[in-house]
């Protein structure tokens, strides 16, 4: 029996080597990976390829392909189907590269076909900037070029919609000025004559927690105690809290910051004590995010400078605009002691002549300073106003005292009294006799002498007269003389 079953087992491997040996070789032509397109919804890849030209294939191999080596995804075992769902597909997570091999039915299997790859979008929040960068692999198929890509967005509640088409050349994309914790979709489409070719895997981030202002606005720029202070409003719907005054560097073009506050219920006002108030600067105000960086900053306000020169009696004043986009409306102040005043306004002009000679005798200081004020012509009456630097001109201290008078009550040269072009602040003038009585003394500059004493007319004739004072300045004067009543 042993000998029986050796020779029939010897005979089955001598029929099926001979049934080898015959069986055809020859491998079949290789289908055309015609395109590769992931699902955005769900990351699954759809394959499609055309028939292998060879007669006898039964089935085909779908593979992924990567450094040179195939790796098999699944075997179609009918020769008619042309079209494959990779649901286990890594298209979601990279770009994926697909290759499709048929099978005849002796087994030969054909070489690989082309390879095609998924379209890949990554992403990079930004979100010290609010915006979001995009960028995606190529898409490459000669059987079927593409003459663009569509980028698509959605939001939550909403379906995607067509951002922005782009050039076929184009590879990246920046999404900005996005709204706070909200969850965005993005995906990629390759198109020819607006027909899609080949969509991305789709992908979704939340963007920043914090929630920039819409709007900022610099209202004004003011001198005060030697400081540039910005003074502004903003979007108060804003999560940010911490506002920075930038200045303009004309050296490098770009802005750079020089203080900060908090804001309050929109309102917020920047103490600037680091800059020169004597040069002109361009201002703005800008929200500083949780990146330390600035962001929506406002419209540029400078600040405004004084300067001043006499020329006779005439003080000399001129200034510059602080809106670089708008006109404006200046008012003039003055103290020359007693605190300020207007002078003038509202003006369009930026220059302006004051007339020491009708206030000469008003000064009280030993000074006079000037301030201009600005309100933007498009603003409303109530909004704030910027104002400039200090520019001083120092008083002129005169004293001039007439030689004689007619106090004849005829209302012309009825006083006699030393003329001052300022006020004192220490001030005695006297009257005394040839014989030294004293006729008449006062403390209040002013006041002058009527001729007379205890109410009686003094006589035609020479009298004398002293004064003492301080001028604005802090000099002391002391001076006599004689003055004549005409007859």
């Amino acid at each position: 029996m042993r000998g029986f079953r050796d020779i029939t087992l010897l005979l089955l491997f001598i029929l099926l080597t001979f049934a080898v040996r015959g069986q055809d070789e020859t491998q079949p032509i290789s289908p055309r990976l015609e395109n590769v397109t992931v699902n955005p919804a769900t990351g699954f890849t759809t394959l499609k390829w055309t028939l292998s030209p060879s007669a006898d294939v039964g089935s085909y191999v779908v593979y992924t392909f990567n450094d040179n080596s195939a790796f098999a995804v699944d075997t179609i075992r009918s020769p008619y189907v042309t079209e494959y769902l990779h649901t286990g597909s890594a298209a979601r997570y990279m770009s994926v590269t697909y290759v499709v091999a048929a099978i005849d039915s002796s087994r030969n299997i054909s070489p690989l076909s082309n390879s095609l790859s998924t379209i890949f979008v990554s992403y990079l929040n930004d979100s010290c900037n609010f915006r979001v960068i995009l960028s995606w692999t190529e898409y490459a198929n000669p059987s079927h070029p593409a003459d663009g890509y569509e980028l698509w967005m959605s939001a939550p509640g909403n379906p995607a919609e067509l951002l922005d088409d782009l050039p076929l050349s184009q590879t990246s994309y920046t999404f900005s000025g996005y709204a706070a914790s909200v969850e965005y979709c993005f995906h990629i489409r390759a198109t020819a004559n607006d027909e899609g070719l080949s969509s991305s895997n789709r992908q979704c981030f939340v963007s920043g927690g914090e929630s920039p202002p819409e709007w900022t606005v610099t209202e004004a720029v003011y001198i005060d105690d030697k400081a540039v202070n910005i003074t502004g409003s903003y979007d108060s719907k804003t999560d940010i809290g911490t506002f920075v005054a930038e200045q303009f560097n004309s050296g490098t073009s770009g802005w750079v910051i020089t203080a900060s506050a908090y804001g309050i219920n929109g309102d917020v006002t920047i103490n600037n004590a680091s800059t020169d108030t004597a040069i002109v600067n361009l201002y703005r105000i800008s929200a500083l995010n949780n990146c330390g960086k600035p962001v929506t900053p406002s419209d540029p306000v400078r600040n405004i400078v004084l300067s001043s020169s006499s020329a006779a009696s005439l003080i000399n004043l001129k200034w510059n605009n602080p809106f670089p986009q708008h006109p404006a409306y200046f008012t003039l102040w003055r103290d020359s002691g007693a605190g300020w005043t207007e002078v003038a306004g509202p003006i369009a002009d930026t220059v302006w002549s004051d007339d020491y000679s009708a206030f000469a005798s008003f000064v009280s200081a030993p000074a006079i300073a000037y301030v201009v004020t600005a309100l933007d012509q498009e603003a409303s009456a109530d909004y704030p106003v910027c104002r400039s630097s200090v520019t001083l001109i120092f008083a002129v201290e005169n004293i001039f005292v007439p030689n004689a008078f007619t106090p004849d009550d005829n209302g012309t040269n009825d006083i006699f009294s030393p003329l001052l072009t300022f006020i004192p602040s220490e001030y005695e003038f006297t009257i005394l006799s040839r014989t030294g009585v004293v006729l008449f003394r006062t403390s209040s500059h002013g006041t002058g002498w009527n001729g007379r004493h205890n109410d009686k007319p003094m006589p035609p004739g020479v009298y004398l007269w002293s004064l003492r004072l301080t001028t604005p300045s802090g000099r002391a004067e002391a001076r006599t003389g004689t003055v004549t009543i005409l007859p």
